[in-house]
């Protein structure tokens, strides 16, 4: 069977990056046997990749060197991680080290993709070795549009984290449409908020508390990343609302505790990408509401809801935009069973690659998603 190496390492204390990377990991698996990097890792964190003991886990950064030259010499896959980074010199230089052995699979018949990343900012140098370090890769998508500009190849798909799919006790079962699940007994408004920036403004205050009590919504707060707790029993003391969490941070534990919370959540609060996006899977409404939400704009613009992201700058202007979204919730849950499709069309297209279908059948057009809201 064909081997598929991809690294899926991320924050140890941050549920996302587990999220989005499983996502990522049962897109692959159908399609060969993975070998997946989980360098400087922790266990809690990989308790959320819901790893198969099928998997190859391989923890030695040298070991992994050495996976990765036998898999280009026998004609494997090699899948970059997913995810996000800065155009950085040592990041840029990475890929170009790598670029080689991208080239050797292809030339032994396997084959290379870079699959759902994002970028933080362009950078004039690094983005132009990056675009040249992914020429050898079959399949090149970015989970934002503005990504794609800055290195300049490849086409978007959203983010994985769409695809991850509900988990945990009670959870909605893999592949029931999102925009099905039931609007009834939706009385909370979900928060997660960052705890490494500065506490949210008067304004965003307000917004919040205007949406809770003009929808009849009690305000629960339920961190999903470990940095963020402090921040979380402040604002829930703030706005006498309630604080979901414990003690154990292994990431499945967090993750159905949070889903849990997002289950009965008319709409989730965040300026965290992950935490609208898990929400949206849930079917709360997604608002990344707060004063730095370019990232959750271009992310969330791929699936058409660039208007989910709300800057929190005035309430007289932000709380009207909630509602929008909250008296659109048909349009704006059934972006979320589009994203999934896209990503199982995505999917599909590297199995093709696998399989040896056509190169015509690999550069089909995956559909994109309409704009909700005028985004």
């Amino acid at each position: 069977m064909t081997r598929i190496l991809v690294s899926a390492e991320g924050q140890s204390d941050n549920v996302g990056d587990s999220v989005l990377r499983r996502g990522l990991l049962d897109s692959l698996r159908p399609h060969g046997r993975l070998v997946v990097r989980l360098a400087d890792t922790t266990d809690d964190y990989v308790t959320g990749l819901r790893l198969r003991p099928q998997d190859t886990v391989v923890t030695s950064r040298a070991q992994w060197q050495q996976e990765v030259l036998a898999a280009a010499r026998q004609g494997d896959v090699l899948a970059h991680n997913a995810g996000e980074a800065l155009l950085t010199r040592s990041w840029a230089l990475g890929y170009a080290r790598m670029a080689p052995l991208l080239a050797l699979a292809r030339l032994r018949g396997g084959h290379a993709v870079h699959l759902g990343f994002g970028l933080r900012a362009p950078h004039p140098v690094w983005g132009t070795v990056v675009r040249a370090s992914l020429a050898p890769c079959d399949l090149v998508t970015w989970r934002d549009d503005d990504s794609r500009r800055w290195v300049g190849t490849g086409t978007t798909a959203p983010d994985w984290g769409w695809a991850a799919g509900p988990t945990g006790p009670g959870g909605t079962a893999p592949g029931t449409s999102v925009a099905d699940l039931p609007s009834q007994g939706r009385d909370v408004l979900a928060l997660s908020m960052r705890g490494d920036r500065g506490t949210p403004s008067d304004a965003w205050f307000d917004t919040v508390r205007a949406v809770a009590a003009d929808r009849g919504l009690s305000v629960v707060v339920a961190p999903q990343v470990g940095r963020d707790r402090t921040r979380a029993a402040e604002l829930a003391a703030r706005l006498d609302g309630e604080l979901v969490d414990g003690d154990d941070w292994a990431h499945d534990v967090v993750e159905a505790r949070v889903r849990a919370v997002y289950r009965r959540a008319a709409l989730v609060v965040s300026d965290r990408l992950h935490a609208v996006v898990v929400g949206h899977t849930e079917g709360a409404v997604p608002v990344g509401l707060g004063h730095a939400v370019a990232k959750i704009r271009r992310t969330m613009a791929t699936v058409g809801l660039a208007a989910s992201a709300v800057p929190a700058d005035d309430a007289t202007v932000a709380v009207p935009a909630v509602h929008a979204l909250l008296d659109d919730r048909d349009a704006v849950l059934a972006a979320a069973d589009t994203a999934r499709d896209r990503l199982t069309a995505l999917a599909d297209r590297v199995g093709r690659l696998v399989h040896g279908a056509p190169r015509a059948a690999d550069t089909a057009v995956v559909p994109s998603a309409a704009p909700v809201d005028g985004s």
